[in-house]
C-alpha cells in the first residue's frame, strides 16, 4: 500500500492566493480611504451638534450667556471655543466675545484631519444662548464643515434656538 504523505500548498498556489489579495486590497484601499475621511466629516458635524445643545444646557443651568466663537479655517482646519459670556474680568456680559481669562473655557474643538470648517453666516462667526436658552440677539445660522469632496452643515434656528444637521450637501 501506497501512502502520499505530502500534505499542505505547493509554493505556487501560495503565490497565487497572495497575489489575489494583493489586487483585491489595491481596489478596496482607495476608496476605505474616502469613507474614513467621510466618517471624519460626519463625526465633527455630530460633535459640533452636541457642542451647541451642551452651550445651550449650561445656558439654563447656570442662568448665563454661553457663547461659541468660530474660527473658520482658511487654507487651514479651523477651530472654535466654547465658554461662558459672563462678563468676569470686567468684560461685558452677552457681546459673545471672550474678553479675556476670566471667562471660562468649557470646551474647545480643532477640526479632525481632511476635516476644514470652511464658514459661518454668525455675526462675526459667533453664537450663543441666554439664560433662557434662545439665541442671543435672535441670531440664526449655519456652520459648515467639508472635506474635499462633501460638506455638513450645522444650524441654530433664529427665533427658537433649535438646531439641524444638514448633509451630506
Amino acid at each position: 500500500m501506497i501512502v502520499n504523505l505530502r500534505r499542505g500548498f505547493t509554493t505556487l498556489e501560495l503565490l497565487v492566493v497572495i497575489l489575489i489579495l494583493l489586487i483585491m486590497a489595491a481596489i478596496a484601499f482607495p476608496n476605505l480611504s474616502g469613507w474614513v475621511r467621510n466618517q471624519r466629516l460626519k463625526g465633527a458635524a455630530r460633535d459640533l451638534l452636541s457642542h451647541f445643545q451642551f452651550a445651550r444646557l449650561e445656558a439654563i443651568k447656570h442662568s448665563t450667556t454661553i457663547a461659541l466663537a468660530f474660527n473658520p479655517g482658511t487654507g487651514g482646519v479651523g477651530n472654535y471655543t466654547v465658554f461662558v459670556d459672563d462678563g468676569a474680568g470686567g468684560g461685558t456680559a452677552g457681546n459673545l466675545i471672550q474678553d479675556n481669562e476670566a471667562e471660562s473655557t468649557l470646551r474647545r474643538a480643532i477640526m479632525p484631519v481632511g476635516v476644514t470648517l470652511v464658514s459661518t453666516t454668525f455675526t462675526d462667526d459667533r453664537a450663543g444662548y441666554n439664560a433662557r436658552g434662545f439665541p442671543v440677539l435672535g441670531n440664526g445660522g449655519t456652520v459648515r464643515l467639508s472635506t474635499d469632496s462633501r460638506s455638513y452643515e450645522v444650524e441654530m434656528k433664529k427665533t427658537s434656538g433649535g438646531l439641524s444637521l444638514n448633509g451630506p450637501l
